[in-house]
């Protein structure tokens, strides 16, 4: 999920994104979902391994999770954008239902608890539960950009520009496999899908977009002489221009959309595609004087790719709605049912950090519920 030519929103530095260039790369997450058991242990063979009980790591989980409890889930009721006056009755936190979670949050670096990268589990009682550990970013050389983690949370690719290689890895490092960018300039890596991986190679207005597998092999060159860096979600390559989305896979199929949503919106950033390429999430906004993000006023849409329709996702924090810089839809997974979950930033972009909150959102734009995300680093993201 990394931000073409800015940073990953896991790693990520979404607030440094800046707006409305024509054909942008952008990131965006996607379903996730991971077998239970996972919690418990890492499966043999994935380089990996769960904390053991009585470690730090469990006593760090086991404080992350009672802060978690003790916050409770924000339950809040709203309406969808095409009525933004209405209230309807707030539902009760234990009728909101929420798929399986995944989250990643960053490795500290230079700070004085030097904390590693973390994989986390969301619990069916609303706590999160530490999956794996690693520091996959330790490598022998500078990282170029940030550290792209694979959809299952189990891989981690990056960018070693001072040695000239794209590096992709067990989560913790091991069983690393290197690949040669031949001194170029290199773009943040990012995942197809948990076993592939896409990276651009050249320089700024001329990149060659390239997939490889896990392992090294499998290289495959997918476009050339293109304008900015990629950025994949569930397998699907995006583009956007200020007011409209095209996207292709790696299969050589291309669809295109152009948002039905209000005249001086601009298209900035696509949160997610669907799996079957027929809904996007996207995070418009306004424009500024001098173009500053802090004042920008973001509103966020469902999309249906056939016909254009836009359905507004009401802002957790009413206070929004005006051009304070809050709420931009960071990721997202787009569910079975029509429904959301959004990581969305409740700080602005001027902040030095950000304020991660994850809203679950009815088909028709409604908030249904939110949730906190796992303390410590605040650089992380939704994984899947």
């Amino acid at each position: 999920m990394n931000l073409g030519p800015f940073a990953r929103t896991t790693v990520r530095r979404p607030h440094a994104l800046a707006g409305t260039a024509a054909l942008l790369f952008l990131t965006f997450g996607a379903a996730a979902c991971g077998a239970s058991s996972d919690v418990a242990a890492a499966p043999a063979g994935s380089g990996t391994t769960a904390p053991a009980v009585g470690t730090s790591a469990a006593a760090e989980t086991a404080s992350a999770a009672a802060e978690t409890a003790s916050a409770g889930e924000a339950s809040t009721g709203g309406a969808g954008g095409s009525l933004p006056d209405a209230t309807p009755a707030r539902p009760a936190t234990s009728s909101v239902q929420w798929p399986q979670l995944t989250w990643y949050t960053a490795q500290e670096s230079g700070q004085k608890q030097n904390d590693p990268a973390r994989v986390w589990r969301r619990t069916a009682g609303g706590t999160w539960q530490l999956v794996r550990e690693g520091r996959a970013g330790s490598g022998s050389g500078k990282i170029d950009g940030s550290l792209a983690v694979s959809p299952d949370g189990r891989r981690a690719a990056r960018v070693e520009g001072s040695a000239g290689q794209l590096v992709i890895s067990a989560f913790d490092g091991t069983a690393a496999h290197v690949i040669p960018t031949q001194g170029q300039q290199t773009c943040t890596p990012d995942w197809l899908d948990s076993g592939r991986v896409l990276y651009g190679v050249g320089r700024d207005r001329d990149w060659t977009i390239v997939a490889v597998n896990a392992d090294g092999t499998g290289r495959k060159v997918l476009a050339s002489h293109q304008a900015t860096c990629p950025a994949v979600s569930n397998g699907w390559i995006a583009q956007v221009t200020s007011r409209a989305v095209s996207m292709r896979n790696e299969g050589g199929t291309t669809r295109s959309v152009t948002p039905r949503v209000p005249a001086g919106l601009v298209v900035g950033k696509v949160a997610a595609i669907s799996g079957d390429g027929r809904t996007l999430v996207i995070s418009t906004h306004t424009s500024s004087p001098g173009g500053c993000a802090c004042t920008w006023q973001f509103r966020n849409y469902r999309v249906d790719v056939a016909t254009g329709k836009a359905t507004e996702l009401a802002h957790l924090d009413r206070a929004w709605t005006k051009p304070t810089g809050h709420g931009q839809a960071v990721d997202a997974m787009i569910l079975a049912d029509g429904g959301l979950v959004v990581q969305v930033d409740a700080a602005t972009p001027a902040d030095s950090a950000p304020a991660y909150r994850l809203v679950r959102y009815a088909a028709d734009g409604r908030v249904l519920a939110s949730a906190k995300v796992p303390a410590g680093q605040p650089w992380g993201g939704l994984l899947g």
